[in-house]
Order: C-alpha cells, then structure tokens, then sequence
C-alpha cells in the first residue's frame, strides 16, 4: 500500500496521543508548537489549545519552579526532574519531567517535554515505607521483655511460654537484643576472692 507523505506525521501524532505521559515541543521562546492529548488529563488543555501557549500560562504557579530546568534546556542541557502537579479535575500527579533540547548545527531551536506519571510508583514507595516501619516496630516489640516473669525465686531460671526453664543469661539473650559480660560486684568479690579482698 503506498503512503503519501502526509501518513508517517498523522501516524507519529497518533502514537504520541496514546502516550499516557505529556508530550510536548517548546520553541526558543517557550511557546508551544506541539502537545498531544495528555495535556487535556493534566492541564485541562486541548492540543489546539496548547499551540502557541506560552509555558508561563500552562504552568501557572509551577512555572516559576520549573523555570531553572527550561532555562537549562534552552542552554543544551538534558534536564530531568520531579514534580507534584495539580489536576484541574481536583487530586495531584507526582511526575518525573524530562526536557531534551532540540539542537541543529549547535543552535537550540527549543525542547522536547515528557512528562510521566510516577504517582503509582511513588504510592507504592510509601506503602512499602510503612510496611518496613511496622516490620520494624513488630521486631522491637518482640525483642522488648515485657509482663510478669516466672522466675525461681532459688535459682533465678526463668520459665518461658512452652513451659520451659532457662538461665537468666539465656533466656534474656533470646528476648532481647542485650549480651552479657561477666564481672564481680564489691559484695561477691571477698566470697570467691578472698585473697584478693585482703591484698
């Protein structure tokens, strides 16, 4: 089937409509050459909408903060950052931005902008943040000797939850995260050490 020349654009246009991330081409002059349909989710604004818009006028409170990367695009330089954008329909995107400067015989015409929703991965994060947390607090708990002992007032064993009857050493060493070290105190001292008591 042959294609005229009009077909490999109105197909490249169609493919970036299905791009769920915004695409868009920025001139030097920050005005808007190009958008697909992204845009209308983010922005509330349509492709036709978007040509010859200022990126002031898109961004609105936004531009301000993004102003240092077009800055650096339009100087040549990859630019890649995160945002929190505001959705016109209410709710909040987090994106990861890239901005590709368009450069011709060391000339930069102006950038390429995509910008893609993070905020399933960032939702994710969070949730696996909380989950190491609580894994976290769980282990303290466990390691914490907590309630009333069963101790041998004799022996000074302590009777675990099977039933069982274990030194003091061992029984603390398994509950808690503490290890022991071995000394005398002043009172016991003369009873093993006499000798040393006298000198």
């Amino acid at each position: 089937m042959f294609l005229n020349t009009l077909e490999p654009a109105r197909l490249a246009l169609k493919a970036v409509n299905q791009i769920s991330a915004m695409v868009a081409y920025w001139d030097a002059g920050q005005r808007c050459c190009l958008s697909n349909e992204a845009y209308r989710e983010w922005f509330g604004r349509s492709p036709e909408e978007m040509v010859g818009m200022h990126m002031r006028d898109l961004l609105g409170p936004l531009y301000e903060l993004n102003l240092p990367y077009i800055l650096g695009a339009l100087r040549g330089e990859l630019q890649q950052f995160e945002r929190h954008i505001p959705l016109p329909q209410g709710g909040a995107k987090d994106s990861i931005a890239t901005y590709t400067p368009d450069i011709e015989e060391g000339r930069v015409h102006g950038f390429w902008a995509h910008v893609a929703d993070v905020t399933p991965l960032r939702l994710r994060e969070a949730a696996l943040r909380r989950a190491i947390t609580e894994r976290d607090e769980a282990l303290a708990e466990v390691r914490t000797l907590r309630g009333l002992l069963p101790i041998c007032a004799a022996c000074k064993n302590i009777r675990d939850e099977q039933g069982e009857w274990h030194g003091l050493e061992i029984y603390v060493s398994a509950h808690t995260e503490a290890n022991f070290t071995h000394s005398l105190c002043p009172s016991c001292m003369p009873i093993y050490f006499p000798e040393a008591d006298r000198r």
